[in-house]
């Protein structure tokens, strides 16, 4: 609880410049990498207010890097029945070569 507690909320700039993409091409599993990666899991009004935090990212969708966000309802492991929670998955990825324009 110190930890976060001692923890500054980023402006939108400072939010922006610690974000790591993932690189061009990159495949598989990016957990022990240093590549950003959010993880947002919950009902739909904690997404929906957590996701607000997030806004900031929409400025890294340009020539160079692109947004991936993924949100799906989640389920249960064992019998496939969907849950009323959703998770929201968010990271950056270096574009290819031709950018926006390509």
């Amino acid at each position: 609880m110190k930890w976060l507690h001692d923890r500054e909320l980023p402006n939108s700039v400072e939010l922006k410049r610690s974000v790591l993409p993932k690189p061009d091409g990159f495949s598989g599993s990016s957990f022990e990498t240093d590549i950003s990666n959010i993880r947002i899991t919950g009902d739909a009004r904690f997404i929906e207010t957590a996701a607000g935090l997030l806004k900031p990212l929409l400025d890294l969708e340009n020539d160079e890097t692109r947004l991936e966000i993924n949100l799906q309802r989640t389920k249960v492991r064992d019998t496939k029945q969907y849950t009323g929670n959703y998770a929201l998955y968010l990271s950056v990825a270096e574009r290819g070569g031709e950018g926006l324009h390509g």
